[in-house]
C-alpha cells in the first residue's frame, strides 16, 4: 500500500469506501429508484480493476435487469444495475456520477482528517493554525496547555531590547509578519527561552494559499531545552527537595500532565499527586501555576531568539 502513495493520492493513503450501509450512499439510491421508478437497485464500486469493490443494494436484487457503467475518476468504476424501471437519461447518468463522485471524497476526506487528527493529537508538538485575522483557528492538545499557561501570565518570553511579553503576543507578531510577506515562500525559524525554564523551537510558515483560507499560517512549536541543569539544582536545593520531587518538578517545568509525569517516572498518578502536594508544602505555594511561577522567578530571565 505505501508503494502506491504517489500523485493520484498524495495525502496518506487509500481509505476505502463507504460501508455498505452507509447513509449518504443509501440516500443516492433512494433517489434513483425514485427518478427510475426502479423496483430494486444495486450499485458496485471499483478502484482499480475491481481491486477494492463494495456493493450497495436497495430491495431485493431480480434477474431481469438493466446495467449501466458509469466513470468516476481514473481509478474509480462504478455499475448500476437495476429492474422494472424506466432507461434513464445521459443527462441523470451525468449527475449521478458527479453525485457518487462528491459521496465518495466526503468520506476519503472525512477519514483522513480523522487520522490526521489523531496524529496531530498525539506528537508532542504544540501545532497550531492561525487565520487571515491573526486568530487561532486550530490547537492541538499540547498547543492548548500552551495556551492554558498563557491565560494565566505564566509563559513570558524576553526578546532583545523589549520588555518582557507573553508568548502568543511574540507568536503574532512573527505571524503578522510572515503572513504579510511578499515573498512566495515566507517562513520564520527561531528558538523561544522562556522564564519558567523551557526551549522552544519555533517555525512559523505560510501555507499555500486555498481559496477560503488565503492566508493561513502553521505555526510548530518544539521543546528543545530547559535552563541549565545547575539552575533547577539550585531551586530545588533552596527549597530542600528529595531527588524524585526533583525529577517532578523538571517535569513539571516541561508542561506534562499527571498521568504523563506517571508514565514517565513509571509510578502511579496518585504518587505523583503525592510528591505534587510535598511540593506545594516545601515551597509554600498551593498549585501548579503558583509553582510554575516560583519557578520562573527563581530561575534566571533569558532571551528569545527573533531574526
Amino acid at each position: 500500500m505505501l508503494g502506491e502513495m504517489g500523485a493520484k493520492q498524495p495525502l496518506l493513503l487509500h481509505t476505502g469506501f463507504p460501508p455498505a450501509d452507509s447513509p449518504g450512499i443509501r440516500a443516492v439510491l433512494d433517489l434513483c429508484a425514485s427518478v427510475l421508478s426502479a423496483s430494486w437497485l444495486e450499485l458496485v464500486v471499483s478502484r482499480d480493476g475491481d481491486r477494492e469493490t463494495t456493493t450497495y443494494k436497495r430491495g431485493t436484487v431480480g434477474e431481469e435487469r438493466v446495467s449501466l457503467a458509469l466513470k468516476l475518476d481514473d481509478a474509480i468504476t462504478a455499475t448500476l444495475s437495476f429492474g422494472g424501471g424506466t432507461d434513464p437519461s445521459p443527462g441523470f447518468l451525468r449527475s449521478l456520477s458527479a453525485i457518487l463522485v462528491v459521496a465518495l471524497d466526503c468520506h476519503r476526506l472525512r477519514n483522513q482528517t480523522t487520522i490526521l487528527r489523531a496524529a496531530l493529537d498525539s506528537t508532542s508538538s504544540s501545532v497550531l493554525l492561525f487565520g487571515r485575522r491573526g486568530d487561532i483557528v486550530y490547537a492541538n492538545p499540547p498547543a492548548d496547555r500552551l495556551l492554558s499557561l498563557q491565560t494565566e501570565d505564566e509563559l513570558l518570553v524576553e526578546a532583545e531590547g523589549e520588555p518582557r511579553q507573553p508568548l502568543f503576543t511574540v507568536l503574532a507578531r512573527v505571524v503578522e509578519r510572515v503572513a504579510s510577506s511578499s515573498e512566495k515562500k515566507s517562513a520564520w525559524r527561531g528558538t523561544l527561552q522562556s522564564l519558567d525554564g523551557r526551549a522552544l523551537a519555533c517555525e512559523v510558515t505560510r501555507l499555500p494559499p486555498v481559496s477560503s483560507l488565503p492566508d493561513t499560517v502553521l505555526v510548530l512549536l518544539q521543546p528543545v531545552g530547559s535552563e541549565p541543569t545547575v539552575r533547577i539544582d539550585a531551586f530545588c536545593s533552596t527549597h530542600n527537595l528529595s531527588p524524585r520531587e526533583r525529577e517532578v518538578v523538571k517535569l513539571l517545568i516541561e508542561g506534562l500532565t499527571t498521568l504523563a509525569m506517571a508514565e514517565r517516572l513509571g509510578i502511579s498518578p496518585h504518587t505523583v499527586r503525592d510528591h505534587l502536594k510535598n511540593l506545594y508544602r516545601k515551597t509554600g505555594t498551593s498549585s501548579r501555576s503558583e509553582l510554575l511561577g516560583l519557578a520562573s522567578r527563581t530561575l534566571p530571565a533569558a532571551t528569545a531568539i527573533q531574526d
